[in-house]
Formats: C-alpha cells, structure tokens, sequence
C-alpha cells in the first residue's frame, strides 16, 4: 500500500508539472492574442480584447500624463478627459477623470451603474489596470520611456519592452529609446531585442530601416543586426532591410558576405534579385563578394531574373578570371535559351576569357536547343575571343549540335576569318563535312580557300577530301576551283 502510495504521488507530482509547464504556455499564447484598435481624430479610442478576461476600453483626449509610478493619472490638459472600462466575468467597472477650470482632476468611480468611491477601491482599481493599459497601448509612452530610462538606463526600458504583448508597442518604445544618445553595448542589446522580442516582420524591418546608420555603426552591431534582418520571414521586408543596409554605408567583404548569405534566404525571385541588384551598385563589392553574388543568383528560379543580375554583374565588374567559372556555372538549370544567349554574349563581349573560360562557355552553349542561339554565341566566340588549339576542338564539336546547315554555315564564315594553324583548319574541315547542303558546305570551303591555297600539302589534301563529301558537280567543282 505504502508503495502503491508512492508511486501515485510521484505521478501526481509529474502532472502538476505539466499543467505548470502547458498552464504557462497557455497563458502567453493568451497573452499574445491581445489585438488593439486605435482611431486617432480629435479623441483617441482603443479597446483591447484578451481571451484570458482582460478586455477593456480607453477613451481619451488632450494631453494625459502619468504618476511616477504608473498608478495614477497625474494631469489632464484642459478640456481634455480620460475614461477607462472594463468588463471582465460579469463585472463592469469604469472610472471617469476630467480636470475642473482650477486643473484639479475629478475622478469617478463606477461598478456597474452604480457610483462608488473613488478613495480606497477606485484607487486600487485603477493602480491595477492603469499597468495593463500603459504596456498595452502607447499611452504615455514618450514620458514612460524618458523615465525609465533616467532612472534604470537601456536595459531598464528593455525590460519594460519584455513585459508587453503588442509588436506595435514595442515598436514605439524601441524607436523612442533609439532616440537617446546610446553606446554601442547598448545598441546591440537593441538589437537583440529586436530579434528575440518583436514578433512581426514589419515593425522589426521598420525599426531596422529607421536605424540603419546607428545599427551598422560597429562591426558588432553590423553582426547583430543581421542576424536580426534573417528573423523576418517576409521577403518583402527582409529584402527591403537589406537593400537600406548596403545603400546605406560601404561594408567589409565579410559583412557583405553575411547580407548575400542572409538574401540566399529570401524565396521571391523578384526580391532576392533586387538585393542582388542593389549589392552590385554599392562600391562594397571585391572580386571574393562578386562571385558569391554569382552563386547566390543561381538560387533564383526565374530566368529572367537571374540573367538580369548575371549581366549587371558582368557590366559592372571586372569579372575576375577567378570569377569567370562561377558565372557560367550560375547559368546551369536556366532553360530559356534568349536568357542563356544573353549573359554568355555579355560575357563574350566583356573581354578577353581564359582558355578554360572559353570552353566553359562553349559548354554553356550546349545549355540550348536554338540553333539561331547557338549560333549567335559561337559568332561572337570567334569574333571575340582567341581559341587555343583545344578551343577549337570543343568549338566544332559545338557547332556539330547545330542542326541547321544555314546557321552552321554563317558561324564558319566568322571563323574563316580568323588565322589558324593547321590543327584548328583540320578542325573546321570536320565541322564542314558533317554540312549536308552541298550549298552551304561549297560555301564553307571557298570560305577557308585562301588559307589552304598558303598552306601545306597536308592541309591542301584535307581540303580535297572534304570537297569529295559534296554530292553535287557544280558544287564540287566551285569548291575545288577556289584554290586553284
């Protein structure tokens, strides 16, 4: 019996705990449900509505200010009054404050319909509720701040912030504090609270936003205030916190390095790219950031987007030789050849590409199923760019994914113009037999005439032997009078 005992009262004990440990959370998601309306004309209404029973209403208009210690009402600007009331479990309780022509503030108390005194129980009534409405409403809020503060410093008004439900509120008492000549400890304790205490996207970015130059002033508050823009979930305010922060001030590779991590993040194409693009007109941007930008643009799923970023990138940089792979490999999973098109041809245009960067982008090409695309990048290739001998070989066996004997044709005119050896001639002679258009493949060969005509004899016989590839005489005969 005596154990039997003993083991209920240590299950008995257990389920207390549980109810303590469910009861408290229960209790702060019921405090989190406190919503506020507040209509701002000539008088100010709000009326807060909690499910744990704490619902009540404050009118009021002119100047209210409060008791040093938040229990009282102290002083109502003339014509101006305050009412306050509550109703909780069937009781209804109210008090009434308005100055008289002397400034001496006449307070009633009511429960019910009744009025009571307001000596003693309306005091009390009104110490007790006067907390509730000033921490969940913006009353007083300037006069509560510059007191707390006086007295008790940064930390004192953030734990005042830590007792309210409203993000709205802490909103208001956040930015009031900004406004105090501040150290740098104490900015970063700002910070923290605005990452741990403030639950809605928009009043931690509009904090953020309003604040960019206090918060970015040390490369501590830099760092928390970056972990506090990556606890916005929205990628609107996300990307807007951001795109303030990079405009805002010139920043180290490492603290650039942390706003792109914090943008790979953000879900919106639309957005992320917009951070991006903001990045790319700061002068924050070295060669490490700049390939890190090309890497977090491939995170964008929208082919349009990410080839935006892509050419601005390429436009406004030096595109380090370092940098070249990076961008290419930012092009891997886009499907729209226009887009594809577009960056390589920047790129192309851009300046002279190492040899491995040219058969990266010929790698590129092979991204697309347009021949007119695939074409237009192997034209600007070798009107560009100088190919090395294996260049060349990853050049033909691109062109031989061109199906179209026209656009193979015009991309080896280009390339008749260049002056090659006799490995990349070879080269082109195999990318002309696989023409089938005994046209287009005569063509090709006039085009390289003269080069073969000041070459070797091997070269000369591997002229001939394409030109036995054409079926048609009159083809074959133009082609082979050309080096005669």
């Amino acid at each position: 019996m005596k154990q039997l005992t003993k083991i209920l009262a240590v299950l008995f004990a257990k389920l207390i705990l549980l109810l303590l440990l469910f009861g408290s959370n229960s209790l702060n998601a019921q405090r989190k449900s406190t919503s506020v309306r507040i209509d701002n004309k000539k008088k100010t209404s709000i009326t807060v509505s909690n499910p744990f029973g704490k619902n009540f209403s404050v009118e009021y208009e002119g100047e209210i200010k409060l008791s040093e210690d938040d229990k009282d009402i102290a002083y109502i600007s003339p014509g101006g009054y305050m009412e306050i009331k509550r109703s909780a479990f069937g009781s209804r309780r109210r008090i009434f404050i308005e100055p008289d022509d002397s400034g001496r503030l006449i307070k009633k108390y009511y429960v019910g319909s009744s009025q009571k005194s307001f000596e003693g129980e309306g005091e009390k009534w009104l110490a007790e509720i006067l907390l509730d409405v000033v921490r969940t409403t913006t009353l007083g809020s300037q006069q509560r701040v510059d007191r707390i503060y006086k007295k008790r410093g940064a930390y004192g008004v953030l734990k005042e912030v830590g007792y309210m439900d409203s993000n709205h509120v802490k909103s208001r008492y956040l930015k009031l504090l900004l406004k105090k000549n501040l150290k740098n400890p104490d900015i970063a304790l700002v910070l923290k609270a605005i990452e741990n205490d403030v639950d809605s996207d928009y009043h931690r970015a509009d904090i953020l936003k309003s604040n960019t130059s206090r918060f970015l002033s040390t490369e501590a508050n830099i760092s928390a205030y970056i972990n506090a823009a990556s606890q916005i979930d929205s990628d609107h305010h996300k990307a807007e916190v951001l795109k303030q922060s990079i405009k805002e001030r010139d920043l180290t590779e490492n603290q650039m390095k942390s706003m792109l991590v914090v943008a790979k993040d953000i879900d919106s194409d639309h957005h992320k790219s917009s951070v991006l693009l903001t990045a790319l007109k700061s002068n924050s941007l070295n060669d490490s950031n700049i390939k890190l930008l090309a890497s977090t643009s491939k995170s964008i799923d929208s082919d349009h987007h990410r080839a935006n970023v892509l050419k601005t990138a390429i436009n406004n940089s030096n595109l380090p030789s370092s940098g070249q792979h990076t961008f290419l490999n930012a092009l891997e999973g886009m499907s729209s050849d226009y887009h594809i098109d577009d960056v390589l041809s920047k790129m192309v245009n851009k300046g002279s590409l190492e040899s491995s960067a040219i058969s990266h982008v010929i790698k590129c090409v092979g991204y697309m199923d347009s021949d007119s695309h695939q074409a237009n990048v192997l034209k600007k290739l070798v009107q560009k760019q100088q190919l090395s001998d294996s260049n060349t070989e990853d050049f033909v066996f691109a062109l031989g994914r061109v199906s179209s004997d026209s656009h193979t044709a015009d991309v080896l005119r280009y390339a008749s113009k260049l002056n090659l050896n006799d490995k990349q001639l070879m080269a082109m002679f195999e990318a002309i037999r696989r023409i089938d258009s005994d046209h287009h493949k005569a063509d090709s060969l006039v085009r390289f005439a003269d080069q073969v005509s000041q070459s070797g004899t091997s070269i000369q016989e591997a002229y001939l032997n394409t030109c036995r590839s054409i079926n048609s005489d009159s083809h074959y005969r133009r082609a082979l009078d050309a080096i005669q």
